[in-house]
Parts: C-alpha cells; sequence; structure tokens
C-alpha cells in the first residue's frame, strides 16, 4: 500500500486547507499555459454528504447522465473535464491530491501515478459489482496495469480500438476475415493511410502472427529491437503504399474524405463516425490478428472525502444503464457487456459489424505500459520509416 507523504507537517497541511478549488484551478490553467481543464459545472470547494467531485476526460458526462445517476441515487454530481492523462496527474499533484472522489486515468498511464506515490487508494473489490463486466476485459486488466504490488487501483470502464478503416465501394472487407496483410496487397499501393508508430505495431504483429514476440518486446530491449527491425524492414519495402500518414482526428478523417485513401489503420471512434456521415461508404472492421486496444479505468484518490458515493457510481457506471448511457454519450466503448444493447440500431450494427458481434473483443491487443527505453527504441525505427 502507499505512503501518503504529503502532509508530513501541520503548516504543511493547513497550507493545502486553504486552498479551493476553484482557486487551485485558476492556478492550474496558468501554470500550464491553458484552460484546458475546465468546470463543467459549478460544485463547492470540498464536496458534501450527497455529493460527487468528478475528474473526467473531455465528453465523458452527459447532463442526461449526471441528472439519470442523481435520479437513481440521490447522489449529484460535479464533473471536471480534463484533457490529457499528464494535466490529470499533474492537477492532483498540485492539490495534494485533494479536490476528487474519482478519476478516470487511462490505464497505461497509470505507471507514472504510482512512481508518484500517495494520489490513488487501493479498491475494495468486495465493493465492486463485476456482473455485467466484459470476462475478457476483466480477467486481462489484471495485466494492464491496473494492479500494483499485488493490490487493484483501477477499475476497468471504457475501451477503444485501432483496426482498419476501408472504402465499401472499393473493399468488402469483414470482421474475423480480414487481416492487417491486406492493406498491403497490390491493389492497394498507393491508397493506404496510416499512423507511423501503430503501423510498425500491427506489422510487427502481424509478422508474428500471435502477437507473442510482440508481447516480449515490453520487457526485452533485444527483442524490441528484432520486433521493431523487421517491422521496418516491411514498412520501407511497402513505403510507396502509403498516400498519406495521420496523427490526429483531422489527419485520418481527411486522408479518407479529401485525399482519396481507401484503406487504413484507424481510431474506431473516428471510424464509425466517418460511417454514419459518409452513408456506410467508409467502414471499420477489427482484423483477425485483432485490433490494438486501450483501457480507460476508474480510480479513488488517497484523499477522496466521499468514498462510498464513489463506489456507487463506480457500479451504476459498471451497469448496463450507466455504461449504455456513456457509450451512446461519448462514442467510446463501455466495458459492460450489455452496454452496446443501449445504443440506437443503426450504431449497434455498426458496432457489431465492426466487432465481429463482439467476438473481436476477445482478440483485442491490449496497448501495455511502455518503460521509457521503449518508447525512444520504437520511436528511433519510427524516425527511419517516416524518412525512407
Amino acid at each position: 500500500m502507499f505512503k501518503n507523504t504529503a502532509f508530513k507537517n501541520t503548516k504543511t497541511q493547513q497550507a493545502a486547507q486553504s486552498f479551493t478549488r476553484r482557486g487551485l484551478l485558476k492556478s492550474f490553467a496558468a501554470l500550464v499555459g491553458t484552460c484546458a481543464v475546465s468546470p463543467l459545472f459549478s460544485s463547492p470547494s470540498v464536496a458534501l454528504s450527497g455529493e460527487l467531485e468528478v475528474f473526467a476526460w473531455q465528453n465523458y458526462f452527459s447532463k442526461e447522465m449526471i441528472s439519470e445517476f442523481k435520479k437513481d441515487t440521490g447522489i449529484q454530481l460535479s464533473v471536471t473535464s480534463f484533457d490529457t492523462n499528464a494535466e490529470a496527474l499533474l492537477y492532483l499533484k498540485a492539490t495534494k491530491g485533494q479536490g476528487f472522489d474519482l478519476v478516470f486515468p487511462t490505464a497505461t498511464s497509470l505507471t507514472n501515478w504510482y512512481v508518484a506515490e500517495g494520489f490513488l487508494q487501493p479498491l475494495d473489490e468486495k465493493r465492486l459489482v463485476l456482473d455485467h463486466i466484459q470476462p475478457t476485459i476483466w480477467e486481462k486488466s489484471s495485466n494492464l496495469n491496473t494492479i500494483y504490488r499485488g493490490q487493484r487501483f483501477a477499475m476497468p470502464f471504457s475501451w477503444g480500438a485501432e483496426g482498419m478503416c476501408f472504402d465499401s465501394t472499393v473493399h468488402d472487407y469483414k470482421a474475423g476475415q480480414v487481416s492487417w496483410a491486406d492493406q498491403w496487397l497490390p491493389e492497394n499501393k498507393g491508397l493506404v493511410t496510416a499512423r507511423p508508430h501503430s503501423a510498425l505495431t500491427t506489422m510487427a504483429l502481424m509478422l508474428d502472427g500471435t502477437g507473442e514476440r510482440l508481447n516480449m518486446a515490453y520487457v526485452n530491449e533485444e527483442i524490441a529491437r528484432e520486433v521493431f527491425g523487421e517491422a521496418l524492414l516491411f514498412a520501407i519495402e511497402h513505403k510507396s503504399y502509403i498516400r498519406q500518414f495521420w496523427s490526429d482526428v483531422e489527419g485520418l478523417t481527411s486522408a479518407f474524405t479529401q485525399n482519396n485513401c481507401v484503406v487504413g489503420q484507424a481510431w474506431d471512434g473516428v471510424a464509425l463516425e466517418l460511417w454514419k456521415s459518409s452513408k456506410s461508404k467508409f467502414k471499420f472492421v477489427a482484423p483477425k490478428e485483432g485490433a490494438l486496444a486501450w483501457l480507460g479505468t476508474m480510480a479513488i484518490p488517497t484523499e477522496a472525502q466521499n468514498v462510498d458515493q464513489a463506489y456507487v457510481l463506480i457500479n451504476w457506471l459498471s451497469a448496463p444503464k450507466g455504461g449504455g448511457m456513456f457509450m451512446s454519450h461519448s462514442g467510446f466503448n463501455s466495458v459492460v457487456t450489455e452496454a452496446k444493447d443501449r445504443l440506437d440500431l443503426a450504431s449497434r450494427d455498426r458496432f457489431n459489424f465492426a466487432f465481429n458481434d463482439g467476438a473481436a473483443m476477445d482478440n483485442l491487443n491490449w496497448w501495455r505500459p511502455e518503460p521509457k527505453w521503449f518508447q525512444e527504441l520504437r520511436e528511433v525505427y519510427v524516425r527511419k520509416y517516416q524518412a525512407a
């Protein structure tokens, strides 16, 4: 269990207590030179009984979700948003872990929270209702940074994937049948879009076939060099297949809508929105080797004032109603098995096509916590790929 070293003396404690959440937000915005962290709904500086202070990603909570949660539980939510994992941790450091009862870090970022120490408290698993959590995701989460030194600090909440977006007037790809290798067939030469470091990862996965060596690469530098070296050779051989690299939502969208790409690696949320806006011209599918996936979590800060209410929200979001409302509102996927059943019919059909009626969820390749040496090494190969 972590030691909380934030309050070593009375002076420090008194100074911390003199802060207001509004003042800290103002100071934090000045510190990072932006107003990216902004309260969506006004709230007191200290959460009271029956209230809950939440620190979440932009667009995670709708007004309807907040209203329904209060109707179901009697608890009033106050939500403050952040844009990056680094912002969330920096803010909690600035407040000495105070101000919020529930935070939503991405699993891969939790290493930084653990290293910082004292900002998260271990979860009491007996208080978690797991009846509706997708079993494979719950099982895999134990190896995805949610457990530290034998204790669970984070509850799986959301997920997203990188699969293949394609022009359905050119290709007729289907989940369970299409391969990452299909992007690199001769008919797609000059018509592919990709995010460089993701492309190298899926090339490594494709060349490996099982993903075992790719998993070993995260902990063995020699194997990492071999894996990325092989992927780089393939990438350079097929560099002429790339029409456009992308790094953000705008770049990915324009690759298909403006630059005439017919296939490429894509985030599911962006691709599914393209599917909707293009009237099914562009579709999204998880390749049979498995889409790449990230995991979002829920965690309770050490200095949370309303721990009981935090568990109530965790379990509300882990049930079909809360998970379904989140999925419908945010566009991200919920770890709740039945959440997709709460989508409108068209959205549900798109999800079922993309993930093979849910079967593809058992074959996701999860982004893992990346040691600094791994990130730096991969970046070397990415630069060589882009410069080739």
